[in-house]
């Protein structure tokens, strides 16, 4: 039975996305490349308890965002509707094309002022960044999205675009374009679009919620017939990826692991609601800093909480004291953050809210 998107299910989602880009900013705490920790090595806790957060834990982070996104993309909007597509759409721009645009030129500014400052210097630029041509300039908003975190923006725009198609693909198949699109997705057949600006993970996820929004349903009251099962999968699944990580079934496990892990987080947080109101206030407050976190922590920032660290050898990954270091890092990220969030909101708030995107 379809039922209205409670005010409940809106607090849990408004809460749930800081605690979300926590595990965006744990990601980029330490490499792409997946390490598989080796039983009886020095490094074998410090290696588990890194994949575990930022490379299992963590996974739910995107793909959840993805969800939120297509349900309250379509929840109540007909797409079909001229006047509700132009008047979304020209929302998009504001909230995600311009900040997009914004944050990649920033950054490339950045590096580019960089590397002329330390070759005006003498010291010589330590990893100069060129641009030596148009189209790789433009590869720095698309192919390689110069602020990577951003290819999460890129994706979205382009499927917000997509959005008048996608709610007819939606309505139209009744909702069974998500079965192949589901089998792709549980068995990790990355059919990536990257030239389109999306892969599997991010059309699944966002065509799901949207299919959901579609017919207002309340994800929390389905839930509720699987939440133990889907809690025990999910336990299961999340304790054990760090140790598949070179077997040829990870990433269907890590599927499996994103959508029971997602579910668990809604209820985890309902449940914290139920028990601890005054804690799901609290991280709905944080909610205005999580757009700016999640653009601004890899503009230089993880990398400075990098460098500050590691100047103690003992806090570098082959050092004693590697597994303290690896939080440092994520709390020296955050610390930047907030501190560039109050200096701009002090100094310059229209720019603030533009980078935003008015959020």
């Amino acid at each position: 039975m379809s039922t209205s998107s409670t005010p409940n299910f809106s607090s849990v989602i408004t809460a749930l996305r800081f605690p979300l880009i926590l595990f965006v900013v744990a990601i980029h705490l330490v490499g792409e490349d997946l390490r598989l920790p080796q039983w009886g090595t020095s490094d074998w806790f410090y290696l588990y308890t890194t994949e575990f957060i930022s490379h299992s834990l963590a996974r739910i982070a995107v793909p959840m965002f993805f969800f939120i996104s297509g349900y309250y993309a379509f929840y109540k909007k007909d797409w079909s509707q001229r006047s509700v597509w132009t008047i979304e759409l020209k929302k998009r721009v504001k909230t995600l094309l311009v900040p997009y645009l914004l944050w990649n030129s920033l950054y490339i500014i950045i590096l580019l002022s960089k590397t002329q400052l330390e070759t005006r210097l003498g010291s010589g630029p330590h990893d100069p960044f060129y641009i030596t041509s148009i189209p790789e300039f433009l590869s720095y908003y698309w192919n390689e999205v110069i602020v990577y975190p951003l290819w999460y923006l890129r994706d979205l725009i382009v499927l917000c675009a997509l959005s008048p198609i996608l709610y007819r693909l939606i309505t139209w198949s009744r909702g069974y374009i998500l079965l192949p699109l589901f089998v792709c997705f549980l068995m990790a057949w990355e059919c990536s679009f990257a030239e389109f600006g999306f892969g599997t993970i991010s059309f699944f996820c966002f065509m799901f919620g949207g299919y959901l929004g579609i017919k207002q349903i309340d994800p929390l009251e389905k839930l509720q017939r699987v939440k133990y099962i889907a809690g025990l999968i999910a336990l299961a699944t999340v304790f054990i990826l760090p140790l598949l990580s070179q077997w040829s079934g990870y990433k269907t496990v890590e599927s499996i692991y994103i959508l029971t892990g997602s579910a668990s987080a809604l209820l985890l947080m309902q449940r914290v609601g139920r028990r601890a109101p005054e804690v799901l206030q609290r991280l709905s407050s944080l909610n205005q800093y999580v757009f700016f976190i999640y653009a601004v922590h890899t503009v230089l920032l993880v990398n400075w909480a990098r460098g500050i660290v590691f100047r103690i050898p003992a806090l570098r990954e082959e050092g004693s004291g590697a597994l303290l270091g690896y939080f440092l890092i994520g709390v020296l990220t955050l610390a930047f953050s907030f501190a560039c969030y109050a200096v701009m909101k002090k100094v310059a708030p229209r720019v603030l809210s533009i980078l935003s995107g008015g959020r």
